[in-house]
């Protein structure tokens, strides 16, 4: 309980709570505002020029806009890096030396991992009892008009990410933590004669774990973004890039 010998000490007090209300609202808005924002037509080559070249695959946690800004999904502060002497983890770092959150390292069987150290671990750490690549069945359309029914053969990685965040587990946890957007199954990739096709069932293994199972098939990056929401706790993105020569083409283009 708060006393107060006189009137003015009582407005000294509440003009030093309405400074300190005011300087932590400026704070959290400032936080949000230099969160991610940079375009994913000038992020994405960069970054998976890197992998690419050195034939790693990896994973990118943060936290950014989900399109609130731009039409498409943003990346953190980067960096175009210079010379290619160094090694894939050195180089992205170099790319992430703006954002003081983000940290590079390397695991043993050579996954690079670039993590933020605030992003919320709910969901890359969630228990899922068992997730199937198989079954299901894809509708198109014939030339004719009619409609020719075939099984769903998951020969892109983003169709599989589709059945991981289709599993019983995730879509009930995002629901019960009011995380966006509801994720169901969806998968909208055309089939590519001669793709790498991913099959079978896991069990008991933890999001991230289901994703990285992914990147075993199609070597390259998933990626996990965070972002606030005017209607949610927050909002969620996933999605996955292979690795090919043609990224460096495309950093040569910008």
């Amino acid at each position: 309980m708060f006393s107060f010998r006189n009137t003015s000490q009582f407005n000294t007090t509440l003009q030093c709570l309405f400074a300190a209300s005011l300087t932590f609202m400026l704070v959290g808005r400032s936080w949000t505002q230099v969160r991610g924002g940079v375009d994913s037509k000038v992020a994405e080559p960069i970054i998976m020029s890197v992998l690419s070249k050195a034939n790693v695959s990896g994973s990118l946690e943060y936290w950014g806009r989900c399109g609130k800004i731009m039409r498409f999904w943003d990346y953190p502060q980067i960096r175009v890096p210079e010379g290619d002497a160094e090694t894939a983890v050195e180089t992205l770092r170099k790319i992430f030396a703006d954002d003081p959150y983000m940290q590079v390292t390397q695991e043993e069987n050579g996954t690079i991992r670039m993590v933020e150290t605030d992003v919320p671990r709910d969901l890359p750490d969630l228990s899922i009892s068992h997730i199937s690549f198989d079954g299901g069945a894809r509708g198109t359309t014939r030339p004719d008009g009619t409609l020719k029914i075939e099984p769903w053969v998951l020969d892109d990685p983003n169709d599989a990410l589709a059945f991981i965040l289709s599993a019983d587990d995730v879509r009930a946890f995002m629901k019960d933590r009011d995380i966006g957007p509801p994720y169901g199954l969806n998968p909208a990739h055309p089939s590519w004669p001669g793709s790498p096709r991913i099959s079978g069932n896991l069990e008991n293994v933890t999001l991230s774990q289901a994703l990285d199972h992914v990147l075993k098939t199609f070597p390259g990056l998933w990626v996990y973004e965070n972002c606030p929401s005017e209607k949610r706790k927050r909002v969620v993105s996933f999605r996955f890039y292979t690795n090919s020569v043609a990224w460096a083409a495309r950093v040569k283009q910008q």
